[in-house]
């Protein structure tokens, strides 16, 4: 249920920079999501549909970029993706530790219409 909290984050800070912007629609929204953020794309995508109905980000597009997790050799300090299964170094066969990265959940991009300027 995380994911409503953040998808109203979502759509409240795009509709401020699209406001921002002089925009009349908003057409995609990049999204950038760590494996480790336990956020799921679908999820976002359902309450981003039910939640931007009345706005102008209606029928924008999500695109979601995942960004893998990283384990660290303890023995050969070797930074890999975290395998499938299991956590063995790629390089020496010991098992590495998450170094913490791919928690992140941030908007990466946003595209709009914007108003077209009056003529002279």
């Amino acid at each position: 249920m995380h994911e409503l909290a953040v998808t109203e984050n979502i759509l409240r800070l795009v509709l401020a920079e699209a406001e921002k912007a002089g925009a009349v629609r908003v057409t995609r929204i990049s999204l950038v999501i760590g494996e480790l953020s336990a956020i799921i794309d679908e999820s976002v995508q359902l309450y981003f549909d039910v939640l931007s109905a009345e706005t102008i980000a209606a029928g924008a597009q999500l695109s979601f970029t995942h960004h893998p997790a990283t384990l660290q050799c303890r023995a050969c300090g070797q930074v890999y993706p975290r395998p499938r299964t299991g956590f063995a170094c790629p390089v020496c066969g010991e098992e590495g530790r998450l170094t913490g990265d791919a928690r992140e959940f941030y908007i990466d991009s946003i595209e709009v219409d914007e108003c077209p300027s009056p003529s002279k």
